[in-house]
């Protein structure tokens, strides 16, 4: 029988347990804080980047794997599996893919798929998450790779962010851009589809209703009544994280839920009080 890797990289925003539990390989991003470079979820942990960030004098950046890392991480992995399937954040908001795709390029005899979520956070952990799963359940290639783009090409990724200040400075703020400007007490919805961050909504008034926007907004991309995976990711912001997902119960077939607090990359570029959700439906 073939062994499978399912690898994806640390935006994904997996929790450490799930990711041990299902054996999903991940490669770290970095993130860099003036002089000093952390490997993500290695040697920084999203606890310790919050609270670094509003005692830092620098803003921090990120950076993507070299395809020459990827290279090394893959040749270990195929120390214990035959085949790889590597499944990352959208190459619309990060060179990670191009980095596995060049890797998988300087590997010819290696069999290693490398898929684009076109999405990012937990939406592409989401995707990984159900490969796994489904190579568990022994399923073969195809069908593994079959529930991985299910989950990428299905979902809605819908966010909100306290300021799109960290989107803009890092370049991801895509076409959110066109709200840059008119958010004086107005909370924004974000989603992520085509790969790229665009704008959704303006909300006006306490967070209540924001939540509340969240989930309609979630009704125009998903059906009411669908059942659905769910995963709900925020940055410091677990009390209002469990609001939202308790309300989009109220109006989904939730078959799992995955809760996480944002990793560092995908944390410095919504900032603290980012929430997010993503609904990926059950086929």
């Amino acid at each position: 029988m073939t062994r499978i890797a399912i690898v994806t990289d640390s935006t994904a925003d997996i929790p450490v347990s799930l990711k041990e539990e299902l054996n999903i390989q991940v490669i770290p991003l970095n993130v860099i804080f003036g002089e000093k470079t952390y490997k993500d979820g290695v040697d920084i942990t999203s606890k310790a980047f919050f609270e670094m960030l509003p005692a830092s004098s620098v803003h921090p950046s990120t950076s993507q794997p070299s395809p020459g890392e990827f290279v090394e991480f893959y040749e270990q992995v195929l120390k214990e599996y035959d085949s790889i399937i590597s499944v990352h954040i959208s190459s619309g908001l990060s060179g990670t893919h191009q980095s596995a795709k060049m890797a998988r390029d300087m590997l010819p005899q290696a069999d290693i798929t490398v898929v684009d979520s076109r999405t990012a956070s937990l939406g592409c952990g989401l995707a990984a998450i159900a490969g796994a799963e489904a190579r568990n359940a022994g399923l073969n290639q195809e069908a593994i790779l079959s529930a991985v783009k299910s989950v990428c090409e299905e979902q809605i990724l819908l966010l909100t962010v306290e300021t799109l200040e960290w989107l803009q400075r890092n370049g991801r703020i895509g076409k959110a851009s066109a709200l840059l400007g008119s958010l004086l007490n107005v909370h924004p919805i974000l989603k992520v589809q085509d790969g790229q961050v665009a704008p959704h909504a303006k909300v006006r008034g306490k967070m209540s209703k924001v939540l509340s926007a969240m989930v309609e907004a979630g009704q125009e991309f998903v059906p009411a009544g669908s059942a659905v995976r769910l995963g709900i990711v925020h940055g410091n912001a677990p009390e209002e994280a469990r609001v939202l997902a308790d309300m989009i119960g109220k109006v989904y077939d939730v078959k799992s839920v995955i809760y996480n607090e944002i990793g560092p990359v995908i944390g410095v570029h919504v900032g603290p009080g980012a929430l997010g959700a993503i609904i990926a439906p059950i086929k």
